[in-house]
């Protein structure tokens, strides 16, 4: 079977073929039942413009026939292509009768069973080439047309698509007796095959209307029955129509695709998917059935405002090939922060983004399988990887620091031009750059090529000098060896200490660094100030390497601004992660900033800390540090309520300390029998679990009082997570035929982890490297990924030779040398390979 796509034949079919419309019958009126199957016909209007032949994509299971202009043909399908006869070139119609697997992974058309009132939820992820698991089609971004599509499906189902519905008639009754309906939806602009959306089941509706310049938007927003309760219309509306009021004036155009669906949904792999017209969103990561901390509405907000952004940056405008995804999600990643800033109450976006995103950018950009952040992205199995860190966040990043060297409005009128000649295209970074030089009269290109064109990280060193500071941009390009020489507009600051024992900012200077600037000492306040933050502001993508007394004072003391303490927190993690700041100074920094009333940063920082105690200590220390965080979680929470944000933080982080600290079972049992909150008493039961303080049935007892999704998954997790199950649940999570969704791989896997330490972990499953292949060929890309990462072996250096290569380090590097592997099984494991070695390397720092 050839599901993976490679770009060569892309390009070969979009120069030999322009699509003009689709025609999409969709039957999901079974749905209901035990069947595992729907069926479909998609017929494609389309003109060959020379001599060729091509084939259609579609993974499915079966096809029953093929109709060339009116007449069944002979065709071959190998469950992933379709091929038949060379075509004349001109104008024809194919249509092809099919049907196709209902997916629990995520991918494709998802058919989740809600378990609290047994109704069923269709909905569709396609990006970047599931489209082909639900209708044949020419899976590739370029090929844009557009698209009529109708659903039959249960008469009492909320049937939805990206256009409107138009019409809607009786269709008989399925072989369940209940009445079906086809809904006809309006017929889309020219759009790409990923961007298409099919949603059905009983879907709860608010519903609301914005009124702007251009003309009133349906506003529409869905969730599961069972979830209502709980959802946040007036927040989630607020945002919605904040967006629309912000970003038609931005990008000079108004929105283009008729009404405006948001969808929550279950079992979701992203976080949101920006199908025009018809949004969908993680109903796990943005319905909250406790308390919503604004850190939680703010993550919210913005993934709201990046899908939105969206509508314009890669559904107006998409980009010809994968080699591009940053081109749009780069832009969606700054467009959500810039838009929250700017057009809501959530303006400490840049503070989030900093402390959060940017950590996963900075991640992902040291592994060995860094990419530019324009990526060489050969094949689907590539794409499928690069939507990382670096397409997101460093991209993000980077755009931020174009828009300080252009200007806001400069930028904006760049974009403005884009959109107006390239609408309903696809189009490629060079035609952005075209329009941004034209907006500006600089030379875009060159910038670019030093900041998209080239991987890796580059940091500015501190030094204190007689007459200043010098300031020293270090880093070497991973692939060629060559010093890393990209140009830096950044703020650099001088710190005082007040009265209060609080920094303040005295003195601060722009300053521009390719390779190394010395700033005069009365540019920053006088030699004698406590400490230095260059990036200040977070305006540019580096590393920072302080001077030792900036360091010590960033660490012992706060600073009095909100963005700058962001910036330092990531900067001191950097340090950690890679070994030159010990763990307990850092943890020391964490508890001294216990009382954080910024949300977003305090989580960010304890989930930092976490990860410093599981992987960066040796094993014998961890079990006082994480009291010593215990204890202070204790302290915060007798401050805060679990209706207050950092209640609620600590209390989950309390939680995750207490298997580790291997103390507070008390102050679990007593936080667990005052919650009403059912995310955290899981979280606590789920600890308790873990330390194998359970009474029999109690999981059993507390999944009783209520089967939601949720509450099962939960429940599946905290089962995973006792002590000796490891083998049952490796056994579940290796069976192929267990039918396990993406989410149930996911708890089972952090369970399994959580239930051994590395050792048992390995003698459970002693052959790993001899299955992943195998794991690789039978199962959805999606699915091997979150088992092979989740189950990879832990690292763990211990005293008794901290020197010894771990074996897992050994067998690794001999399943690598051993050769033919898949090239995106490759990644994973160089990757997973890279984190051991950075492991090793802090726990022996750290002994």
């Amino acid at each position: 079977m050839s599901e993976n796509l490679t770009r060569e034949i892309a390009q070969y079919r979009s120069e030999l073929l322009k699509i003009e419309k689709y025609k999409i019958e969709l039957d999901v009126s079974e749905a209901q039942s035990k069947s595992d199957n729907f069926t479909v016909t998609s017929q494609i209007s389309l003109i060959q413009l020379h001599e060729g032949s091509f084939h259609i994509d579609f993974i499915g299971d079966s096809v029953q026939a093929v109709c060339i202009d009116d007449q069944e043909i002979d065709f071959q399908y190998d469950g992933a292509r379709i091929t038949f006869a060379a075509l004349t070139p001109g104008a024809h119609e194919i249509m092809i009768a099919a049907k196709g697997k209902y997916s629990t992974s995520g991918e494709g058309l998802h058919r989740f069973r809600d378990p609290l009132d047994s109704e069923t939820y269709l909905y569709t992820q396609f990006e970047p080439a599931d489209a082909r698991r639900v209708f044949p089609n020419f899976e590739q971004p370029d090929l844009k047309a557009e698209f009529a599509i109708a659903i039959t499906a249960p008469a009492a189902w909320t049937v939805l698509s990206n256009g409107a519905e138009i019409h809607s008639q009786p269709a008989g009754e399925n072989s369940q007796g209940k009445a079906c309906k086809r809904v006809i939806f309006a017929t889309t602009k020219r759009m790409s095959t990923y961007l298409t959306a099919f949603i059905g089941g009983p879907y709860h509706k608010f519903s609301d209307v914005y009124s702007g310049p251009d003309g009133d938007i349906a506003l529409g927003y869905y969730c599961r029955e069972t979830l209502a309760e709980y959802f946040d219309f007036a927040d989630i509306n607020t945002v919605t129509k904040q967006g629309l009021d912000i970003f038609p004036q931005a990008f000079g155009m108004p929105y283009q695709w008729g009404k405006y669906d948001s969808v929550f949904v279950p079992e979701y792999n992203l976080g949101a998917m920006e199908n025009p017209g018809c949004v969908t969103f993680n109903e796990n990561m943005y319905i909250h059935r406790g308390h919503t901390t604004r850190a939680q509405a703010a993550s919210r907000g913005n993934t709201i405002l990046h899908e939105m952004s969206h509508m314009w940056f890669g559904d107006l405008v998409t980009p010809k090939w994968w080699d591009d995804l940053w081109l749009k999600e780069s832009f969606a990643e700054y467009m959500g922060a810039w838009g929250l800033v700017n057009g809501t109450k959530y303006d400490e976006a840049w503070e989030a983004f900093t402390g959060a995103r940017l950590a996963w950018a900075l991640a992902n950009d040291q592994y060995p399988t860094t990419h530019p952040i324009i990526a060489n992205v050969p094949d689907l199995e590539a794409a499928d990887q690069v939507f990382d860190g670096i397409t997101y966040a460093k991209g993000a990043a980077v755009l931020r620091q174009l828009v300080s060297w252009l200007g806001t409005e400069t930028f904006f009128a760049g974009t403005r031009l884009y959109f107006a000649k390239h609408a309903f295209e696809a189009a490629t970074f060079g035609d952005l750059l075209a329009a941004l030089s034209e907006a500006s009269g600089k030379d875009v290109q060159l910038w670019a090529k030093e900041w998209f064109e080239t991987p890796g990280v580059s940091q500015v060193e501190v030094t204190r000098l007689a007459a200043g500071v010098q300031l020293k941009q270090i880093g070497t390009d991973p692939f060629t060896g060559e010093d890393i020489r990209r140009p830096h507009l950044i703020n650099v600051s001088g710190w005082q200490l007040d009265d209060h024992k609080i920094l303040q900012r005295v003195a601060d200077t722009n300053i521009e660094l390719i390779d190394e600037v010395m700033i005069p000492w009365e540019n920053l306040g006088g030699s004698e100030v406590a400490a230095i933050l260059p990036n200040d502001g977070g305006l540019s993508y580096l590393k920072i390497s302080f001077d030792r007394a900036s360091c010590d004072a960033f660490l012992n003391y706060d600073v009095n601004d909100s963005l700058s303490r962001a910036v330092i927190a990531n900067a001191l993690w950097q340090e950690v992660r890679d070994a030159k700041l010990k763990v307990a100074k850092y943890l020391e920094y964490v508890m001294r900033n216990a009382a954080l009333k910024q949300s977003a940063l305090l989580n960010q920082m304890l989930k930092t800390a976490l990860q410093a105690i599981k992987d960066y200590l040796p094993v014998q220390q961890r079990k006082d540090f994480a009291a010593k965080l215990f204890t202070t979680g204790m302290q915060q929470i007798t401050e805060f309520a679990e209706t207050e944000d950092l209640g609620v933080i600590w209390r989950h982080t309390i939680a995750e300390l207490a298997p580790i600290a291997t103390t507070g079972t008390t102050q679990i049992r007593t936080l667990l029998h005052e919650t009403t909150d059912q995310e955290l008493r899981w979280a606590l039961l789920t600890a308790l679990a873990n330390m194998n303080l359970l009474a029999d049935g109690e999981l059993a007892a507390e999944l009783e009082k209520s089967h939601s999704a949720k509450d099962e998954l939960a429940y599946l997790g905290a089962k995973a997570s006792i002590p000796g199950t490891q083998h049952e649940t490796l056994a579940l999570l290796l069976q192929e035929d267990a039918k396990l969704s993406n989410l149930e791989i996911g708890v089972l896997a952090a369970g399994f982890m959580a239930a051994t330490t590395p050792a048992a972990a390995r003698a459970a499953l002693p052959n790993f490297f001899e299955r992943i292949d195998q794991i690789w060929r039978s199962r959805s890309q999606e699915i091997a990924e979150r088992i092979i990462y989740g189950i990879f072996p832990r690292t763990e250096i211990m005293a008794a030779d901290p020197d010894a290569e771990v074996s897992l380090q050994r067998e690794a590097k001999n399943w690598l040398a051993a050769g033919g592997h898949e090239s995106a099984l490759v990644k994973i494991i160089r990757d997973c390979l890279d984190d051991s070695y950075r492991c090793a390397k802090a726990q022996k720092f750290n002994s």
